[in-house]
Order: structure tokens, then sequence, then C-alpha cells
């Protein structure tokens, strides 16, 4: 089987594992919104986004390794449970630490618990995710979300509507919760399909070495990455008000989110395809394959612009019960460019994954970050409820060029040698 036929079956798995989940998550969002108001809905979305960069802190460097190193590895089952271990040890390092910060900064010790809590959960789930999709178990990945969106969001609904907890503690369990059952079910599935393989001794010690060379610096690059898309809703809260980011906070989810839906499961099956690819030095069918993909996404923007700006822009704020301003239909379209800009960018740098050449991409992001608070500072009299979704845009498009251009320029070094050996 081609890499391309490969992909696309993959394709379809990780889209199904997603599709249906994100079409509820999507459903959610005007409905959560509706029963917290737009200021309680942006709360919960900032700290539920903090968790996910703290697990980027903890957990990139293990999950990014696994899909890294997992083809070479002579034995996958043993290399699979050092990796969870190695997640464990992680997360039993820094739970008291994670609490004492989270209590710190809210003042609610509930609160500080239930987000040490989540991180663990999430950052333990995100090792077994790779897991599965290296081994091509991307039909598992189906059920793991299914299982983990539909929990949240029914058991969200009934402490909200049928409880006296606090908004803000019943989101949070509901979360924790799915993410448990997620993880329940992942594991079961790994050892189910590994369980006949050799179990023969894999040093500790030197996978934590190969995992920190080539997943520290991604760690790092998941916090600035995130922190791209995070800055600009506390900068929004900061300066325009709690409806005003919540509002913003709404249209950027259902967007990002649904466009995370058509291109994430490229982005998520083809790594690992490229991984395998690249241990057997299939260089030529790895380039092949990612030109086409660049191709249908940008194709996909141009459709997505014009549904936009025919009828989507309008629908949208309808759904979320947002007034129709040429404010926020700018504000939509700008979440759609960056979305589009920052998943290009993503694609576009799995050429220095594979080359482990991740303190460049580190570097690179890090200027993209600099890049967009520059922007807010030299821009501050703009429109501010523009100004800050278009940091984000600027960031995106800054990072793709920077990456891009370092690549064109390799590409040129190369044929410009080729043709005077010749």
């Amino acid at each position: 089987m081609d890499l391309f036929s490969l992909f696309k079956k993959d394709y379809i798995n990780y889209l199904l594992s997603i599709i249906l989940p994100a079409v509820i998550s999507g459903l959610s969002i005007p409905v959560f919104k509706h029963l917290l108001g737009a200021e309680g809905y942006g709360l919960f979305s900032i700290w539920l986004n903090a968790v996910l960069i703290g697990t980027a802190v903890l957990s990139a460097w293990i999950t990014q390794s696994v899909i890294r190193f997992y083809p070479s590895a002579s034995n996958k089952l043993t290399f699979s449970k050092k990796a969870i271990r190695l997640s464990l040890y992680t997360q039993a390092l820094f739970f008291i630490p994670t609490i004492l910060l989270a209590w710190y900064v809210s003042g609610d010790v509930l609160l500080a618990v239930l987000c040490s809590l989540l991180l663990s959960a999430v950052s333990i789930q995100f090792t077994l995710l790779p897991i599965i999709q290296s081994g091509f178990l991307s039909k598992k990945i189906i059920w793991s979300e299914f299982i983990r969106i539909v929990s949240y969001v029914a058991l969200a609904v009934v402490l909200l509507e049928f409880t006296q907890v606090k908004y803000i503690y019943a989101l949070f369990v509901a979360v924790l919760v799915s993410y448990a059952l997620s993880l329940l079910y992942l594991t079961r599935q790994m050892l189910l399909h590994t369980s006949n393989e050799d179990t023969s001794n894999l040093g500790m010690v030197n996978l934590f070495k190969d995992f920190l060379r080539f997943g520290a610096p991604f760690s790092a690059w998941f916090i600035f990455s995130y922190l791209l898309s995070y800055i600009d809703k506390l900068y929004t809260l900061k300066y325009c008000g709690g409806e005003a980011q919540g509002n913003y906070q709404a249209i950027f989810d259902l967007i990002y989110k649904s466009i995370t839906l058509i291109i994430s499961p490229a982005i998520t099956s083809i790594y690992p395809i490229l991984t395998a690819a690249y241990t057997k030095g299939s260089r030529i069918e790895i380039k092949k394959l990612v030109l086409k993909i660049i191709r249908y996404e940008l194709v996909g923007f141009g459709l997505a612009s014009v549904a936009y700006w025919t009828f989507g822009g309008k629908l949208l704020l309808s759904i979320l019960n947002i007034k129709v301003t040429s404010t926020y239909m700018w504000i939509g379209f700008i979440v759609l460019c960056g979305a589009f800009v920052w998943q290009l960018a993503i694609l576009a740098q799995k050429r220095y994954e594979l080359k482990m050449k991740t303190p460049f991409l580190l570097a690179m992001v890090a200027v993209a970050l600099m890049t967009q608070l520059c922007f807010y500072a030299l821009f501050d009299n703009f429109n501010r409820q523009l100004l800050y979704p278009s940091g984000f845009l600027l960031s995106a498009v800054v990072y793709l060029i920077l990456i891009s251009f370092n690549s064109l320029c390799h590409m040129r070094k190369t044929g410009s040698l080729q043709n005077h050996l010749s």
C-alpha cells in the first residue's frame, strides 16, 4: 500500500473519531454559553486552556517522542510500558506543585485540586494516544473520542441543570471524568493488542535520554504554540471585558474546532506514516504526500472563505446569540484564516520533526510569539476587539513563513549542489 492510500485509510478513521464528538461539542458551545453567560463560559475556557498548556509542559516531550521512536523500537510493548511509566513519574512529581500554583493564582483550593487531577489525566491520555496511533489502531481512537466527548457533555449538562454545584466545579468534574473513561478504554486496547509481544529489557535511562533530547524542546514549543492562541484571550479579557472575551472565545471555539474537524485528522494520521516511511528511507514519497495534502488544504481554505462570507458568518453569530456586527464578522474571518494558516504550518514543520530539529522549531515559535506581543504594543490604539485576534493570525503567518523560508533555502542549496555535481 502506497503512502497516500495508507494516509486516506487512517484519515477517514481519524475523521470519524473527531466528526461526531466535534458536532456534539460544537452544539454544546451555545448551550453552555447560554447556561453560564458569556463571562462564565470565558472564565471556564481560560482555566481549561491553562490546564492544556500545563499538559504541553508535562507530556508533549513524551507524546512526540513516542511517535518519533515507536517505529524503530524493536520491542513495542516494552517501549510503550516504559513511556507510560515515564509519564506517571512526571505527573507524580508535579502533582502537588500544580495544586499550589493553581491555588495561589485562583485562591480556590478545590479548583486547584481539580486542575491538577485533570492535568494528570489528560497528560497520561496524551501518552496513550500516540501509542495507539503509532500502532495504526486508528479505529480505536474513534471510540476513545466518542466516549470522552459524550460523557463530558452529558455529565456537564446534568451537573449544571440538576445540582447546586458551582458551574466551574461541575464543568471540571465533567471533563475529568470524560478523560478518565477515555484513558481506561485506551489502556485496555493497548494491552489487548500488544499482550503477545516479547517483553525483553529496555533501558529506562536510555529511553529517558532519547525522549528528553528530542521531546524537551517540543514541550517548550507546545507552551509557546498554546500561548499564541491564549494570550489574545487574556488581552481581550483585560482590556475589553468579560462579555467581549466570552463572545470571542465562543467564536474561536466554534470556528477553530470546525476547521480542526477536517484538518487535524490529516495531521494526526500523517505523522506516524511519515515517521515509518522516514525510517525506511522513503524520502521522495514523503515529499509527494505532504505537497498533495497542502494543495487540498489550500482548496479547503478557499471554499471555507466563500462559505463564511456568503452565509456562514451570520449563521455562526446567530447560533451563538451574538449581535451581527462588522467587528464580530471580521473576528470570525480572522479566526478562520488563523486556523488554516496554523494547520499549514504544523504540516510544514514535519520535516524538522523527522530530522529531530526541534530546537529550531522552538526558536521559530518564540519569534512568532514575540512578534505577536510587539504587534499588540505597537497598535494599542487600534480597535482592540480586532487587534487581539489579528495578533493570533499574524503570529501564525510569521511562524509559517519562517519554517517555509528555511525549507525553501535548504531545497535551493540541495538543488544547486546536485546541479554542480552533475
